[in-house]
């Protein structure tokens, strides 16, 4: 896929790995979408972009829930015609031992916000792109805990796979990209990520599968 002039949606926009992202991909000559619920930090994301070719328009949720997310989407549409990107940044917590006693009562909810959110975000995007009727790219990314040990990223593999599969025959890729140390430099992490999800809109042939970003 040709990155420029694609409408791309990052998630958790005002977040530093979301801001780096919105600032490259708007350097490619992509007009990027940001969605966040933090205003503050997406207006600064927006800021950083102003000056770039592709053109970039803020979406603040009140929340996570369905209604806000369905909403965000729909605003997207209106304002650029459809979507070709996403680029999902997954938030979660660490996940614990399964012989730390104190952590069984809290990870069952973690585990199924974190995927829940997720879920409804790629299947807005899913319907999106299919509406759209042209080939689309989604990308499961490790947020805002940038270590090999969070909720996020034990669940990026399998459901990237299963994405991948269930949208195939609708011609939408689905490919993520995890963290394979623990942050060293989290300036060097972030241009990781962005050359892998570069690489990853552009090379047709990629589905199914994730990179590692040493950082």
């Amino acid at each position: 896929m040709k990155i420029d002039n694609a409408v791309v949606v990052i998630t958790a926009g005002g977040s530093p790995s979301g801001r780096a992202m919105a600032e490259h991909f708007c350097s490619l000559g992509a007009d990027v979408a940001l969605l966040d619920t933090e205003w503050p930090a997406l207006r600064l994301s927006v800021d950083q972009c102003r000056p770039l070719v592709g053109r970039v328009q803020p979406i603040c949720l009140a929340d996570d829930q369905p209604a806000s997310v369905h909403d965000a989407f729909a605003q997207v549409i209106q304002l650029f015609g459809g979507i070709d990107v996403l680029i999902n940044q997954w938030q979660g917590d660490i996940l614990p031992s399964l012989f730390d006693n104190g952590a069984w009562c809290d990870i069952p909810k973690t585990l199924t916000d974190t995927t829940s959110q997720c879920y409804l975000v790629v299947q807005h995007a899913a319907e999106c792109m299919q509406q759209r009727g042209r080939p689309g790219v989604i990308i499961n990314v490790a947020g805002v805990h940038l270590t090999p040990d969070t909720v996020a990223n034990a669940m990026i593999g399998g459901l990237t796979q299963r994405w991948a599969k269930e949208l195939s025959g609708l011609k939408i890729r689905v490919g993520g990209i995890v963290p394979l140390h623990r942050r060293r430099s989290t300036g060097d992490l972030d241009d990781e990520l962005i050359r892998n999800a570069e690489y990853i809109v552009s090379n047709d042939s990629f589905n199914g599968r994730l990179l590692e970003a040493s950082g």
